[in-house]
């Protein structure tokens, strides 16, 4: 699952990931008895999509292990109409509503042995994206609908009764009734097709390997499919009918990706087709990898050879890389249970980068991830932080481990180890694992275990410390006559009053000196590394930790920021911007920085301080102060563009149009007078490449008046084509005029947006007015028609009040907490609280700091 942008990883920006229990007292894990364990399904589902309901038959062959007369199994919201054991023996089920399962009684024990447990049931189709739901959407030959299954983690009890855990596999035979003129997809290829009736087929699929639940696929759709054979694989991109271009890309993609897999995990696909199938809208999660059935929200598999813009080619490739790694990493091989999530999310993330890099080096990934590390590790500073091994005990604990915690640090710290073991004992690590654990499941040990074998490297201490503790060292770097003193506490973003300091972690770290060679360092608590001045830490940036240097250190650097490798520009920005922030050091210094990148420096490194530009002015509110800061901003941004060129040249570098984009969005942020009029003439003439009308309708709609607000919301439903309506609804969720953004309210908790997208307009809105959002979005996110299922209207709830720097807020987010959110769920709100006295701090200390510093500038 990739949970992307626009959905989890903004959400995740307040720090609602999974609960860090202090303490370190767990309750065991929510799990059925291993009494009885099922080794096939044959499942027949009969979907109803005129009532919303569904009627199933699971025939469940299980192995009794000991003898009994009851039968516990994960079921949710489904009723059970008849239970039967090996034909003849009827049973009667009872039903916790709490734990989601079943349990089937019998008369008679049950002896140990095979047995086949058929049970007759019912349940209804919904319109969150979780379980077995429909999606609606508009074409000019009238409205269709697509049904289909999302069941990671805990939802394939949603759709039959079974094992719904990871560490269950068992093979699964699907037989499902769809309409004549639609196409059906599952896990493996059709096996069987019979006409019911001119109208209805009955269609049954191939076995499939054994596999865990949560991989369970099938859907039904008006759907056309393009495919190739790749290494005997056939490799097949599913899409709504015509939209078969806008699927050619990533199935050119899915081909190269699949050899190379195959090459670098030393296990071929083990399956004999691969689909990679577009929903019509957004699913929970953003994508999901079901073996060899994997779906995908809209934006992140289709791609428009006339329309889409090199980002877009970008995020298609690497999603369809992060989910094509979990057919190994996560499917072929499966954590033991959710608490190993990382060994799946983690690696997939780590290796969309890692394979980016491998087959398009021209897009340089890997230096474009250093933003992927950066979000685990603002996550990680929050009071709401985890270890990447965390605790799971519960369904909705499952839920809340797909943070970035799991994502974005597990890549970071994969990154690490990868350097400490080098890349070569790496992949042999890597290959021999899939061998040793193929079909079936793994904890953290089994994988790093591994990689100490091969690479002879003390792997498993550095993991240790970095997996099964939470939070994000600070290395302290002074400097004297003989060198540099490092020393080692945590960073919190509450400041360092706050900091703790009885943690330890080794970091393989790399340090680099003026007329020297880099050192090599295992930092434990302290180190004296003999280095001249100016001396930077953690170069190359593969070390997990922030860098905080004393004053005459920090002055040293900045002279020579401008031939500093890239990534360790980007490096001290981030560090300096988080710093800063949280009261460690000035965040003038983040500007000290920025002002000495040349504008002609490494693209990427732009972006950066785009970026880092448009977050601190977030901020402020409008005035004098803000006015000023613009022009300081506009000042140091322009000769950037101006060095990239204003509008694309041939043979310019493929990272050119991404950083382009980001300086004039950042520009139109600022309220640049030219860069406002250029939007606006481009997006009412409709010129431009691709990536200039993104950009200029993200401009234009954030400066938009009544009428033009009108202009683009008509253009929003007079489309039938759902990525665009869902783009042109997000341009206007950031409308400045809070008139405007008061209507697009209404449209974001409607079902005008695209099915699955609300909360992608949802934010953009919260992010320019936080009070708007919670005072008309929040109080409705409980409606069920808006079809958001419970943990992303809380992560929603939370990411909303985030963006307060009222710390009132505080009071009203602990009301909502109190009324909505189950005891057990409450932990992660603790890094929105965290967030609203970050921004609060900032509004009051460092924003004047950042004033003065400024007009000392000007002076």
């Amino acid at each position: 699952m990739i949970r992307w942008i626009a959905t989890i990883a903004l959400l995740c920006a307040a720090g609602l990931g999974a609960p860090f229990h202090a303490s370190g007292q767990t309750a065991a894990p929510e799990v059925l008895p291993d009494t009885v364990v099922p080794d096939h399904y044959e499942l027949a589902i009969h979907p109803d999509l005129a009532a919303l309901t569904f009627a199933g038959t699971n025939a469940i062959t299980v192995d009794v292990k000991v003898p009994t007369r009851d039968i516990v199994l994960n079921a949710e919201g489904l009723v059970f109409d008849r239970m039967a054991l090996d034909a003849d023996t009827t049973g009667t089920a009872m039903y916790d509503a709490k734990l989601g399962r079943a349990s089937v009684h019998f008369n008679q024990t049950v002896s140990p042995g095979r047995h086949v447990l058929t049970i007759d049931y019912h349940g209804t189709i919904g319109r969150e994206t979780l379980g077995l739901f429909v999606m609606e959407y508009a074409t000019p030959a009238g409205k269709r609908q697509t049904l289909a299954t999302n069941l990671e983690p805990v939802s394939a009890r949603k759709v039959f009764p079974g094992w719904d855990e990871p560490a269950r596999k068992a093979t699964y035979t699907l037989t499902v009734d769809a309409p004549a003129d639609r196409m059906a997809v599952s896990n493996m290829p059709v096996a069987k097709t019979v006409a019911l009736s001119p109208t209805i087929n009955r269609i049954t699929f191939a076995q499939s390997p054994k596999m865990a639940s949560y991989l369970f696929f099938f859907g039904i759709g008006d759907w056309e499919r393009i495919h190739q054979a790749v290494d005997g694989i056939d490799v097949g991109v599913v899409v709504n009918r015509g939209d078969a271009e806008r699927g050619r890309y990533a199935l050119s993609e899915a081909g190269r990706l699949l050899h190379w897999y195959n090459d670098y995990f030393g296990v071929r696909f083990p399956l004999p087709k691969l689909d990679l199938i577009a929903a019509p809208g957004a699913i929970e999660g953003g994508s999901m990898e079901n073996w060899g059935a994997i779906f995908y929200s809209q934006q992140h598999l289709l791609f428009d050879p006339v329309t889409s813009t090199p980002g877009d080619r970008q995020l298609v490739f690497l999603v369809v890389a992060h989910e094509m790694a979990h057919q190994w990493f996560g499917d072929l091989v499966t954590m033991k249970w959710w608490d190993n999530l990382w060994l799946n999310e983690g690696f997939a993330r780590w290796m969309q980068s890692y394979v980016a890099d491998a087959l398009h080096p021209e897009w340089k990934t890997g230096l474009q991830a250093q933003a992927i590390f950066e979000r685990g590790k603002a996550e990680d500073s929050l009071p709401s932080t985890h270890p990447i091994v965390q605790p799971v005990t519960s369904a909705d604990q499952a839920l809340q481990a797909f943070d970035s915690i799991t994502y974005d640090k597990g890549a970071a710290v994969i990154t690490m180890l990868k350097q400490q073991t080098g890349d070569a004992a790496f992949r042999t690590g890597v290959q021999n694992y899939m061998r040793a654990h193929a079909f079936g499941n793994a904890v953290d040990a089994d994988f790093w275990s591994m990689m100490q074998l091969s690479s002879g490297k003390p792997v498993l201490a550095t993991e240790h410390d970095f997996t099964a503790q939470a939070g994000l060292p600070l290395i302290r770097a002074t400097t004297g006559p003989d060198g540099v003193q490092l020393t080692t506490d945590r960073f919190v973003v509450s400041g360092p009053a706050d900091r703790r300091t009885s943690q330890h972690w080794q970091i393989p770290l790399s340090v680099a000196s003026a007329g020297a060679g880099d050192q090599q360092v295992l930092l434990v608590d302290m180190a004296d590394i003999k280095a001249r001045s100016p001396a930077l830490v953690n170069a190359g940036q593969t070390a997990y930790a922030r860098v905080l240097y004393a004053k005459p250190a920090f002055d040293a650097l900045v002279p020579i920021v401008p031939t500093l490798p890239p990534v360790d520009q980007i490096g001290l920005l981030h560090d300096a911007q988080a710093l800063g922030l949280a009261g460690y050091a000035p965040e003038s210094r983040t500007l000290a920085l920025a002002a000495g990148v040349s504008p002609s420096a490494e693209p990427i490194v732009w972006s950066t301080i785009a970026g880092i530009l448009t977050d601190i002015d977030r901020s402020y509110a409008d005035g004098a102060a803000r006015a000023a800061w613009r022009r300081y901003a506009i000042g140091l941004v322009k000769p950037a563009l101006k060095a990239l060129g204003a509008a694309p040249r041939p043979g310019e570098e493929a990272t050119v149009p991404l950083v382009r984009a980001a300086l004039v969005e950042a520009l139109g942020t600022f309220g640049d007078a030219d860069t406002v009029r250029w939007a606006q003439t481009l997006v009412k003439s409709d010129a431009g490449t691709p990536a200039e009308k993104r950009t200029a309708l993200t401009i234009a709609a954030a400066k938009a008046d009544r009428a033009f607000f009108d202009v683009l919301l008509a253009r929003a439903r007079a489309t039938a084509d759902p990525l665009v309506k869902v783009r042109l609804y997000e341009a206007l969720a950031g409308a400045e005029d809070p008139a405007l953004a008061r209507r697009v309210v209404a449209i974001a908790l409607s079902d005008e947006v695209p099915a699955g997208t609300n909360i992608s307009v949802m934010i953009p809105l919260a992010t320019a007015h936080p009070d708007i959002a919670w005072t008309m979005i929040v109080p409705k996110l409980e409606d069920p028609k808006i079809g958001i299922d419970r943990l992303m209207r809380w992560r929603a709830a939370g990411r909303i009040a985030s963006l307060s720097p009222d710390e009132a807020r505080i009071e009203q987010l602990q009301a909502y907490i109190d009324k909505n959110v189950p005891e057990d769920a409450r932990a992660p709100f603790a890094g929105a609280i965290a967030a609203i006295r970050l921004r609060h701090r900032i509004v009051t200390t460092v924003l004047p700091e950042l004033d003065a510093w400024i007009a000392a500038q000007r002076g």
